[in-house]
């Protein structure tokens, strides 16, 4: 996936790759040390079934979007083009 993700934003944002792909690096970091630190919360108000039930859901309605983004995406590259 993220790989993917690398390459997408490589041939998307081809001037501009070095920031694009630090970008997502910061961001991906970020994400990785903040997201760690709700767990014990979350796992104590909810308990461990509710807990991980939450989490299966979040990846439940994720699911659909590579779907929606190969259907949808050159729709929308066409309405936000990317300014060079």
């Amino acid at each position: 996936m993220v790989t993917a993700i690398q390459t997408y934003l490589v041939e998307a944002f081809t001037a501009q790759a070095a920031s694009a792909a630090a970008a997502n690096t910061v961001l991906r970091s970020l994400v990785g040390a903040v997201l760690p630190l709700a767990g014990p919360d979350m796992y104590s108000a909810l308990g461990l079934g509710w807990g991980n039930s939450l989490l299966a859901l979040i990846a439940l309605v994720m699911l659909p979007l590579p779907l929606a983004f190969f259907r949808f995406g050159e729709r929308l590259r066409m309405r936000f083009p990317i300014a060079t």
